[in-house]
């Protein structure tokens, strides 16, 4: 037997968590000098809610010992594993992780373990994610499914945008005056994931203008490619990607779609209202809707 494996960044919602078991290792957030395991001592709505009071909150990668526990577990119940983790250019956790998992496969030869590099997160991670799970579910190879994730990697795409260019502001990721002047314009930076990295593609002036350059990349990069399940991520806005869903359903008929609420870690940096889109702009092997 396979057992998955996601830190944290990834995004899961019901669906998932209802069907499979996934093993999630957690990153830390820190809030009033007190430091937390994400999604084991403090839920992602607590974290949203300490924002909406004002509070910025500090994360930090996976800890030696939240690696080692979930390793620990899949070696005691004899199983082989691939961990999928967050981008290795966003956090220090897929290297640090890397050199835990390679002092158990000395240990353990006859294990077969895979730690991957998903070179983004969120629903990106989860869309690569579902797929992983229903390979197994077919008794596929773990070689096979290696191959099949580090292509879903190279081909998955990322489009997001963040509401409160203030909230950015605070963390001081941007200066105060231009989040200040930002919101004030309705301003919202539209950003996409290469090679690991956020970049910022251009600003947009407008809800209703940021929603709609998202559909419009969604419908460019689905030609080749339609009937797929794209991935909605929000920031504490379901409102937002329920609308966003709406467009998608009407405009790509074959698609399915699947909502995620961002995680804490995540959600910290970009702040609360952020909204992201998750396809494949070609089409891998296997794939299952």
């Amino acid at each position: 037997m396979i057992k998955l494996i996601v830190d944290s960044t990834c995004d899961l919602n019901g669906d998932i968590l209802d069907k499979y078991d996934v093993e999630v290792i957690p990153l830390s957030i820190t809030i009033d000098e007190k430091t937390y395991l994400d999604g084991v001592d403090i839920t992602t709505d607590k974290i949203y809610q300490h924002m909406k009071d004002g509070k910025v909150p500090k994360t930090s990668q996976v800890s030696f010992e939240s690696v080692s526990k979930v390793v620990e577990k899949c070696i005691s119940k004899d199983l082989d594993f691939i961990y999928l983790a967050f981008s290795s250019k966003l956090s220090g956790t897929y290297n640090f992780a890397k050199k835990i998992i390679d002092i158990y496969k000395e240990k353990y030869p006859e294990r077969k373990m895979a730690i991957i590099d998903s070179k983004g997160g969120a629903g990106g991670t989860a869309l690569i994610l579902i797929q992983a799970l229903k390979m197994i579910e077919r008794n596929l190879p773990f070689e096979y499914i290696i191959n099949q994730i580090q292509f879903m990697v190279q081909y998955i795409v990322y489009r997001f945008t963040i509401s409160d260019l203030e909230w950015l502001s605070k963390g001081g990721r941007i200066s105060k005056s231009a989040g200040y002047i930002g919101n004030k314009l309705n301003i919202k930076p539209y950003l996409f994931v290469e090679d690991g990295l956020i970049k910022v593609s251009k600003m947009i002036r407008g809800n209703k203008k940021t929603i709609q350059t998202l559909v419009n990349d969604i419908e460019a990069g689905t030609k080749k490619f339609k009937n797929q399940i794209i991935g909605i991520s929000h920031a504490d806005d379901l409102e937002t990607a329920l609308i966003v869903e709406g467009k998608i359903k009407a405009s790509i008929k074959e698609c399915k779609t699947t909502i995620f609420k961002i995680g804490a870690v995540l959600g910290t940096h970009l702040g609360i209202g952020g909204v992201g889109l998750f396809f494949f702009n070609e089409k891998p092997e296997f794939y299952e809707m």
